[in-house]
């Protein structure tokens, strides 16, 4: 995950209550089996379970 780190990637993710989102995000830090990205949806700050992601993508920015 850290070669992630200051790039925009989409995740498949299962969170705490078992439901599936599709997320994009900036990856802006990995420690430990935590990932510190800004979550372009929720337009925050957010930590996801390294566990609980099932995919990870990088998205080609168009430019």
């Amino acid at each position: 995950m850290q070669k992630y780190v200051g790039k925009l990637v989409q995740l498949i993710y299962i969170d705490r209550k078992r439901q599936v989102s599709i997320r994009n995000v900036r990856v802006l830090s990995v420690q430990g089996s935590r990932l510190k990205a800004y979550c372009m949806t929720a337009r925050a700050p957010r930590v996801f379970n390294i566990d609980s992601i099932v995919d990870v993508e990088l998205i080609r920015s168009v430019g």
